[in-house]
Formats: structure tokens, sequence, C-alpha cells
């Protein structure tokens, strides 16, 4: 028996006790208030992601990339290793963008739920990867790559309407989908919404893919078992 089997094995064993937890349990705030510095001061090591391979496969060999909300750059460096894009980040966290140039990662910081924030290059690639959700106005953000990317907008969102998050809904408690604190997240979609919401604004999806949630099950049916999707877009031609 393979190594996937036994992984599968374990997964399957171990998920009822996790559902459980993650429907009845409930989660302190690990900060005392929201502060994006002290985020990431907890995440500066590099952890890898399922999503990094999912823009793999996506993004072409030495292209331009920019990633908005790329926190210590872990995204920027692997797509570096793999497909050797010339990239660069953008990050509200001083803490987070020290860690990303410690490692060679060209990033800079600003704020990009404020007005003064501009995109003033053209890039192949723009990545916005579980960021929309942490900022009050990510409609400002949408506007703001439109003309900017020349093949795809990448965007990663959590999934609201994930089975756990509706049991959880069921049994009387919000949804948890925030590491730190409660505040982390200011908005929520499902996937019919994001849908409905990227549309008014413009875009048309062509492509979505899954990384995690319940296998095989999360590909099939992606707004019920994907607790974060990856959305492939363009912007709508007149």
């Amino acid at each position: 028996m393979n190594k996937n089997f036994f992984k599968k094995f374990k997964y399957y064993i171990k998920r009822p006790v996790d559902v459980f937890r993650c429907i009845f349990e409930d989660y302190p705030s690990k900060l005392k208030r929201m502060d994006y510095d002290d985020y990431w001061i907890d995440k500066a090591p590099f952890k890898f992601s399922g999503r990094y391979p999912v823009f793999a496969e996506i993004i072409e060999e030495n292209s331009t990339l920019f990633d908005i909300g790329c926190g210590n750059g872990a995204t920027l460096k692997f797509l570096i290793e793999k497909k050797n894009i010339r990239g660069e980040g953008v990050d509200i966290s001083h803490e987070a963008i020290k860690v990303a140039r410690s490692k060679g990662i060209e990033a800079f910081v600003a704020d990009i739920g404020t007005p003064e924030f501009q995109i003033t290059k053209e890039y192949d690639y723009i990545i916005i990867s579980e960021v929309l959700e942490h900022i009050s106005n990510p409609e400002d953000v949408m506007e703001k790559v439109k003309g900017k990317f020349n093949k795809m907008l990448i965007v990663s969102i959590p999934n609201i309407g994930h089975y756990m998050h509706r049991l959880r809904l069921l049994f009387g408690h919000f949804p948890i989908q925030w590491a730190f604190h409660p505040s982390e997240h200011l908005r929520f979609w499902t996937v019919k919404d994001f849908k409905k919401w990227v549309s008014d604004l413009g875009f048309k999806i062509f492509g979505m893919r899954t990384h995690s949630g319940v296998p095989f099950l999360r590909k099939c049916m992606p707004s019920l078992f994907a607790d974060s999707i990856v959305f492939l877009l363009k912007v709508k031609k007149n």
C-alpha cells in the first residue's frame, strides 16, 4: 500500500473529530487586537500552502507577476523557484515585508485598502490570494487591477458555504474563518455569491480550482465541500 492510501486513511479516521471540534468548540483569539505586524510575527516562517501548486499549474514560465497582499513572500518565492517568474509584491505589514526581502523577494509596504494605493505597472498575472476578505472595500482593489494584467487575474478566497460552516450556523455558532483574531475577515462569500459579485464588477470567470476540503467531493461539489477556491478571471469585453 502506498503513502497516499495511508494519508487518506488517516484523514478519514481523524476527520470526524475535527468536524465535531469545528462545529461545537469556541476559538479564543490569539491577539488582543488585530494588528498585521503582530499577525505576521506569528506567521513569519515560510509555510507551504496547497494553493501554491495550483498557481504553478496556471502560470506560464518566465512570466511577470504582482502579488497583492503578498505577506512574507512565500507565494512569490515558490513561483520563482518553480516557474522562474519575475515577481514583486505588496503588503500592509512591515514585519511581513521584512521577511520577504530577507528571502530576496522584491516587495514593498502599502495599504491596498486606501484610495492612495495604485498599481503603476502592468504584469502578465496578478494574484490576490486569501486577501480580499481582509479588507472592507475589496471592490476598490478589483477596480484598480483592471488593465494591469495581460493574461489573468488569479483570486483565492475562503468559502463560507463549506459544509462545516453551514453546520456551525445550524447549531447556533458563527463560522470560524480566522486564525488569530475574529476581525481578520471583514467580507464573506459563498461560491455563488462570489461569482455574482465578480460578474457585477465586470469580470468573467473562465476557470475554477480547488485545493483543500473533502477529497474527491471538493471537485464535483466545490460550493459545499471545498473550503477555499481559486478563481481565474479576465475582464469582460464590452
